[in-house]
């Protein structure tokens, strides 16, 4: 049987969260400028990849063995960058946080379950050891919106009787 993405992560240590942008050295002084159209968790073998899904408000997880410059930024002149999101996720800069749980929407018109190579999520939440939090939002107009503790739960009930042109997503959970 072979391990799904989560699985794996699951035996991983995540050692930051880095969100993909440019240096603007336009103005007075340089200034990152986020490109979220993906997010990665460095592990010490490499990177998960969380990548939105163009114009569906969604995203997919796999595994990279490299940060990759986006694609809109290749042809442009902007100095690539990575910002450190890890000291609001992992508590400090030298943590190595193993996840406890993933929780998240796989929306209804999923052919693949949670986990699996593909599968395509309307948001991740990632409890790491000592209580900390990661949420993954790809509904975002700009990409992915990252936040901490008590975001899954608050989307959830933002979202909760609102008509939508989508059926509702299948909630899940995962624990190693």
């Amino acid at each position: 049987m072979r391990d799904s993405v989560f699985d794996r992560l699951g035996r991983a240590r995540v050692q930051d969260v880095l969100v993909p942008g440019y240096v603007d050295r336009d103005g007075k002084r340089p200034v990152f400028r986020p490109f979220p159209a993906s997010v990665f968790l460095e592990l010490a073998d490499g990177f998960v990849e969380l990548v939105t899904v163009p114009d569906e408000g969604r995203m997919t997880v796999r595994f990279v063995a490299e940060p990759r410059i986006p694609e809109a930024l290749l042809d442009e002149e902007e100095e690539f960058a990575l910002d450190s999101r890890g000291l609001d996720v992992l508590t400090d800069a030298h943590s190595s946080l193993r996840v406890t749980r993933i929780r998240g929407v796989v929306p209804a018109d999923s052919s693949t379950g949670a986990g699996e190579p593909d599968t395509a999520y309307e948001c991740l939440e990632f409890r790491f050891e000592d209580g900390w939090y990661l949420f993954a939002d790809p509904g975002y107009p700009l990409g992915i919106r990252i936040g901490g503790e008590g975001a899954y739960d608050r989307l959830l009930e933002l979202n909760a009787g609102r008509p939508t042109a989508l059926e509702p997503g299948t909630p899940f959970v995962w624990t190693p």
